[in-house]
């Protein structure tokens, strides 16, 4: 193996549990791994004792194990009651202050208005969400409808204006970081403060007769989007979407040979205005016009006019979305949501990040100084944790009681749910909760083994960062790696079951 690994084997503190840690150790240095950098941690949460460390304080890039930190800065900061609020209001003409021309002229109040006011919701209109929590409300269409039964039902035909409100964050839609021949892919959809079904449309194509072109749809339904279609119905399914940087223009290319009945999504540019001309154009199928459709100025002040419906996210559902299926939307709107609560300006990756590391120093102390916040999703590769620092973040918040518990429930569960439903041996007698992460040359594994139920439960919190992954090792090979520490310490956990806890 080379020295370089043989050397992290042999460095950092002293080990207080020699027996697992010896036995991780041999296996590191016996798995072909190359030059992989690797940075292991693991402490029994009711003893205190440490069980693994494997230079557990080089920082890492912590891929969407940035997550574990972003949402548990997010419940404790926004609270594990926090809303995120999406309103539709109606704004009377008369309610907006007169209007006077240069020559002193009072102009006639406008006609009556609507107004949708975002809240950095990453939920709204996902119908993954809407499918998993959301009742009879099932889906985006059922959703919209509503809205536009609610606008029908006012008995107005006719708006002035249609304000799109997403002031609430800044309209810096994509960190400056993130890899830019990814930005149309759905794992880099752009953060406003107006979401609208995780940001992408979907796209189903169809083949047709051979040569030819094929039938595609596009969801949601968006006749106002230019789409030019130069794939071919032929022996291959090389299908891709490729969209204009800086517009929603889509080009359909390479070739259809069988029906896709899973959607490729390609991410769209400025949801905010995305939904209002899609809100626009669905109300006049319903003979409901309205004049014009933008942004309310920056210092505009809305009258309140009468709400017409408000869609609520519990913070516990986009807590969930965000760590069981890494879904990064969700953690760089709460991200951002952080920031709009500690500054009171639109949020900001800067100010998200700076709520963040608030947060991290309360929980942390001083310690938290080596993390370095980029994004809340781990997309960037300029994050950087280490895995000490995540494991005394998972040792803190198992200590905040109900936030604790919010946030334990969010992680996905080995072999049951999120990105961990196909791992780890269903044999083990703990429970895995935790946090799987991966870009270009990292894969991450971090959370929570756990042994029981109540007070009598064990617990061990562990983190595993792998970085600088060699091209020629397989992502299959780190996994299995992970896996196997992971089961090493489960059966460490289980022998030590048998004796009474010490405390620390």
């Amino acid at each position: 193996m080379p020295a370089l690994v043989l050397a992290a084997v042999t460095t950092g503190l002293p080990i207080a549990r020699a027996g697992v840690d010896s036995q991780v150790a041999a296996l590191v240095r016996n798995a072909d791994i190359r030059s992989t950098k690797v940075s292991l941690y693991a402490k029994d949460l009711g003893t205190n004792d440490v069980l693994v460390q494997l230079d557990p304080d080089e920082p890492k890039m912590p891929a969407s194990n940035m997550k574990l930190l972003t949402t548990a800065a997010a419940v404790s900061t926004l609270g594990p009651d926090f809303m995120f609020k999406t309103e539709l209001r109606l704004i009377p003409g008369e309610a907006w202050p007169p209007t006077q021309t240069p020559d002193g002229k009072i102009l006639p109040p406008p006609g009556p208005s609507l107004a949708v006011i975002g809240d950095g919701d990453p939920a709204f209109c996902d119908n993954t969400t809407l499918a998993q929590f959301g009742g009879d409300i099932n889906d985006l269409d059922k959703l919209l409808d509503i809205w536009i039964n609610a606008i029908k039902a006012t008995g107005i035909k006719h708006f002035d204006r249609l304000l799109v409100d997403d002031r609430v964050f800044d309209r810096q839609f994509t960190h400056p970081t993130w890899p830019a021949d990814q930005l149309n892919r759905w794992y880099a959809a752009q953060v406003a403060g107006l979401n609208f079904n995780t940001n992408c449309f979907d796209v189903y194509p169809e083949p047709t007769s051979p040569g030819q072109s094929p039938r595609v749809s596009l969801y949601p339904e968006s006749p106002f989007i230019n789409t030019s279609n130069q794939a071919v119905t032929g022996n291959n399914d090389t299908f891709w979407v490729a969209r204009k940087i800086g517009s929603n223009d889509l080009s359909y290319r390479g070739q259809i040979k069988s029906r896709r009945r899973v959607a490729i999504n390609v991410t769209i540019h400025d949801p905010p205005i995305y939904f209002g001309q899609l809100l626009v154009y669905r109300l006049a199928k319903e003979g409901v016009t309205i004049d014009r459709m933008g942004r309310p100025d920056d210092d505009l002040r809305l009258p309140d006019g009468k709400t017409l419906h408000i869609v609520q996210t519990p913070i516990l559902t986009a807590l969930a979305r965000c760590n069981k299926d890494s879904q990064n939307l969700y953690a760089e709107s709460l991200l951002k949501r952080m920031g709009k609560a500690l500054t009171g300006s639109p949020g900001s990756f800067e100010s998200g990040a700076a709520a963040e590391r608030v947060f991290l120093n309360k929980a942390l102390g001083a310690d938290s100084s080596i993390i370095q916040i980029a994004d809340g999703s781990g997309l960037s590769r300029d994050n950087r944790v280490t895995a000490r620092a995540i494991v005394d973040l998972l040792d803190y918040m198992q200590s905040q009681n109900r936030t604790g518990e919010v946030y334990l429930n969010s992680l996905s569960i080995g072999g049951e749910d999120g990105t961990l439903d196909k791992r780890f041996d269903p044999n083990m007698a703990s429970t895995v909760y935790g946090k799987s992460g991966y870009i270009a040359g990292v894969s991450t594994l971090s959370g929570y083994l756990v042994l029981g139920e109540g007070d009598h439960a064990r617990t061990i919190a562990f983190s595993l960062l792998f970085n600088n992954i060699d091209n020629k090792v397989p992502l299959y090979r780190i996994k299995s790696l992970q896996d196997q520490v992971v089961k090493l310490l489960d059966r460490d956990l289980s022998q030590r079951a048998a004796t009474p806890q010490l405390g620390g």
